[in-house]
């Protein structure tokens, strides 16, 4: 059960934020994610919280800045891990569609996601859905219920990822190196030469989701328990620089 308790606690690593107590209930729907860029100092705005792992004494650090012209997330990564989430538990199939902007200044030099020891990102942006576990099947299942059981955490059963990757081409879709649990979708590349610059992506929940898990997705989209973001080199023992701005759900 080895692999197992790997693979759980990198999901308990995106999902802490998202299952603690005492967040409040749902935002309003008309504005499902609060706006990173509505703080007013340098700290991240509720219900946004950093989210790290005991065993991860190195954590990234995240705060609020203007850069060109704008208020944005900070991410800056040495040899450290943490996630930013948003909790939110909602029903998002009135706003299937997912925007947000980023800009990465600095890949971790010898990042290579297929391989745990190169699993570190300049930039990735997640949304965790509450899937049935009754439609996955007895392995997943079982590593799940483990996950709950162990970190007292409603762990989400299923996850995509888009990803800002030092190597791979954008359109490129994998599984994360510690559990299939997690699927991701390379959508910026330094290979292409899409570096120091801000750019704008907006994504369709509904068909990523069913891309990323389609045989146990069966024509739903489930809610959403949370989403974060997250900047990472503590595998590789590198540095990574990013900034993220504003995150959100709207209607197509």
């Amino acid at each position: 059960m080895k692999s197992a308790r790997i693979s759980v606690q990198m999901l308990a690593g995106i999902a802490l934020g998202a299952a603690a107590p005492g967040l409040g209930a749902s935002p309003d729907p008309a504005q499902l994610v609060t706006p990173l860029s509505s703080s007013s100092d340098a700290h991240l705005p509720a219900p946004w919280q950093i989210v790290t792992l005991p065993k991860i004494p190195r954590h990234t650090q995240y705060e609020v800045v203007t850069i060109d012209g704008r208020r944005a997330v900070k991410a800056t990564a040495e040899a450290s891990y943490a996630n930013v989430v948003h909790r939110l538990n909602a029903d998002v199939t009135a706003t299937p569609r997912l925007q947000f902007s980023w800009r990465v200044d600095r890949f971790p030099a010898q990042s290579d996601l297929a391989v745990k020891a190169g699993d570190d990102l300049a930039a990735k942006v997640c949304v965790l859905f509450d899937l049935p576990l009754s439609q996955l099947g007895f392995f997943d299942r079982l590593k799940i219920q483990l996950g709950r059981r162990l970190f007292k955490l409603d762990l989400p059963a299923a996850t995509v990822c888009y990803l800002w990757d030092r190597t791979l081409p954008p359109g490129t879709w994998l599984p994360n190196a510690y559990t299939d649990r997690v699927r991701m979708l390379v959508l910026r590349s330094a290979a292409a030469g899409e570096q120091g610059q801000w750019y704008d992506e907006q994504r369709d929940l509904r068909a990523d989701f069913q891309q990323a898990f389609g045989a146990e997705a069966r024509g739903i989209l489930p809610p959403v328990q949370a989403v974060a973001f997250a900047t990472d080199a503590d595998n590789t023992g590198d540095r990574a620089l990013a900034y993220f701005g504003d995150i959100s759900l709207v209607a197509p």
